[in-house]
Formats: C-alpha cells, sequence, structure tokens
C-alpha cells in the first residue's frame, strides 16, 4: 500500500449541490486522502450558486497542506469542459475524479494508485462502484475493462489529456464512454479495481431532475451511437426501435418525466446526427483539447492561497464568459 498521495490532484465541480451534500463528500474525501495530504484541491465553480460556491470553499479548509486553487465560471460549462479545466490546473503525476454524491472508502485512493503504479499501460484506475442503479463489479482482482465511468475515477493526468481529455460535445452525460474509446484506440488501457469501492447515492431526485437527467442522457447518447457506428444507414433504423422501447418503459414503471426527457431529446436528433457527422469528419483530440484550453486559461483564471482566505473572495476571480451551445440546460 502507498504511504502518500501527495502526487495525487483532486478535481471538485461545484453547481447547485446543497450544502450538506458537499460536507458529506469532503469528509470522506479527507480522510481518503489522510491529514497531511500535498496535493492540489481544484475546485471548478460551474455556474456554482452562491451557497453551493462559499461551502464548498469552505470545505477546502479540510485539506491544510493542501495547495487549494479555484476556477470560477459565471455559466454552466457543461461536466467536460469543467473537468478538463480542472485537470488543466493539476500539476500532479495523477487526478481523481469523484462524484458530489458519493463516498470513497478510506483507502480507495491509495489503491487505485497503487494499480497505476504498477501498470504503466493504464491511463484510468475506478473501483468498484456501489448504489442504486450501480452494476456493482464481482469481487476480483484488478482487470482492464472497455469502458469506465467518470463517477469515481484516478487518471494519468497528462496522458489522459494528451488524448483531448472529455470532449465539450458531450456536455452532460456519455463524456466518459467517448473518452474510454478514444483512450482504448490511442493504446491505453483501463483498469476496474473491485477491491475498493466508491458508495454511490442516486437517489432523492425532484421530477424535474429526472427529466433533466433522462434528456441529457439521451441526447447526449444518439450523438454517441451515430458517432461510431459502422454504418449509419444501418444504425439509425435499430436505434429508432431501442429509442421507443426506452420511452414505453419508462411509461410502465411510472416514469413520466423520464418518459418526457427521453422524448424530447429524441427531437433534437437531426442536430445529434450532424454533430456526430462532424466528430467522424474531425475527431476530438489533445491538440483540438490544449488550442481551447490556451483560450480558456485567460478568462477563468484561478484565485490560489491558504483555504480560509478562500472564503468571501467573491468577484476578485475572472469570469469566463462563453455560453454554452444552445439548448443545453443546467446540469440536474
Amino acid at each position: 500500500m502507498r504511504s502518500d498521495l501527495d502526487d495525487v490532484d483532486v478535481v471538485f465541480l461545484a453547481w447547485r449541490e446543497p450544502p450538506g451534500l458537499l460536507e458529506r463528500q469532503h469528509a470522506a474525501v479527507a480522510a481518503a486522502l489522510r491529514p497531511h495530504w500535498r496535493g492540489r484541491a481544484v475546485l471548478v465553480e460551474n455556474g456554482a450558486a452562491p451557497a453551493t460556491a462559499a461551502a464548498a470553499r469552505a470545505q477546502l479548509a479540510r485539506y491544510p497542506h493542501a495547495e487549494p486553487t479555484v476556477l470560477w465560471s459565471r455559466r454552466n460549462l457543461g461536466f467536460a469542459r469543467a473537468v478538463d479545466l480542472g485537470l488543466d490546473a493539476c500539476r500532479g503525476r495523477y487526478a481523481a475524479l469523484l462524484n458530489s454524491d458519493g463516498r470513497p472508502d478510506p483507502d480507495m485512493l491509495r489503491v487505485l494508485a497503487a494499480e497505476l503504479d504498477a501498470d504503466p499501460s493504464a491511463v484510468a484506475a475506478a473501483p468498484g462502484v456501489h448504489g442504486p442503479g450501480e452494476e456493482s463489479p464481482p469481487a476480483g482482482p484488478a482487470h482492464p475493462v472497455e469502458q469506465l465511468s467518470g463517477t469515481a475515477v484516478l487518471l494519468r493526468r497528462a496522458e489522459f489529456l494528451a488524448a483531448g481529455g472529455f470532449d465539450p460535445l458531450y456536455f452532460f452525460y456519455n463524456e466518459d464512454a467517448d473518452a474510454s474509446r478514444r483512450l482504448r484506440a490511442a493504446g491505453h488501457v483501463l483498469l476496474r479495481v473491485p477491491a475498493t469501492r466508491f458508495t454511490h447515492d442516486r437517489s432523492g431526485r425532484s421530477a424535474a431532475g429526472v427529466f433533466l437527467r433522462e434528456w441529457h442522457h439521451a441526447r447526449t447518447a444518439q450523438v454517441l451511437v451515430h458517432q461510431y457506428a459502422p454504418s449509419l444507414p444501418r444504425e439509425l433504423p435499430r436505434f429508432a426501435v431501442r429509442r421507443a422501447r426506452a420511452v414505453a418503459a419508462h411509461l410502465r414503471d411510472g416514469d413520466r418525466p423520464g418518459a418526457a426527457g427521453i422524448a424530447l431529446a429524441t427531437l433534437e436528433l437531426p442536430r445529434g446526427l450532424l454533430a456526430a457527422a462532424a466528430r467522424r469528419r474531425r475527431p476530438w483530440d489533445g491538440d483540438r483539447l490544449a488550442a481551447w484550453l490556451r483560450t480558456a486559461r485567460p478568462r477563468c483564471g484561478p484565485v490560489q492561497g491558504p483555504a480560509p482566505s478562500l472564503r468571501g473572495v467573491g468577484g476578485t476571480g475572472s469570469f469566463f464568459s462563453r455560453r454554452p451551445p444552445a439548448g443545453r440546460g443546467p446540469r440536474p
């Protein structure tokens, strides 16, 4: 087992999470990092509500020996762009992404880092994810998989960014599925590590939250499927059948908001097909990400300093004023 995690940075996103949820998240993360962790804690305020931003900054005091870094965006950039900015602001060999509505086991980050240490071909390692709606992996040793979720993952940071990081085309959901395909195509290995776990609690969503979740997921899924389909004429009829069955299944389960979200996303299919065709012609890669980051950094400048001084920084950070693409709503 590793003795320290000083070469591991952590990226935290803040949007509209309740302060109590952030408190539970950071308590668990701080326990996993241990009191003397000296990595970088990067907080991306992604169009965050004032109460969420204040609570998220206050939680950085849990890492007294770390280097806190706050990036501030006036608007919600989407998950992919926000994470790419956060990873760019990191300096460690590895960087961890952890959903705010979950808790890592105390040994999780050490176990994942040890697996990446042992396998230089591995660019990402993820624990077993347990919770409602999760497919918990069976016990066993670490093993390669075709896809990893962004719910909880430790990344070999420089290599991940060199491969393009997360594609901003996938505003929310399916950015991890796309990245997994690109990483494997570049010869990297993705590791599932069932020996440690991340507990993910997705319960308690409102009807509006369910609607937005299914809408975001469906609209990015229809880009992903057609971006990578071997034959578009063959895939379109199959996709139409699967989509109709998905709506019917939600209705049978009494989930009208979810069914409505999927149906609304399907109306955007022509736009999704155009986006998928554009990516097929010119795939997202590290050069395109680097070009975007060069324009983004000056407009989303970090505010750095000891954790207590970060409270109340307010308007001194740079605004990142780029509007999200039309029709892309807030993260549910």
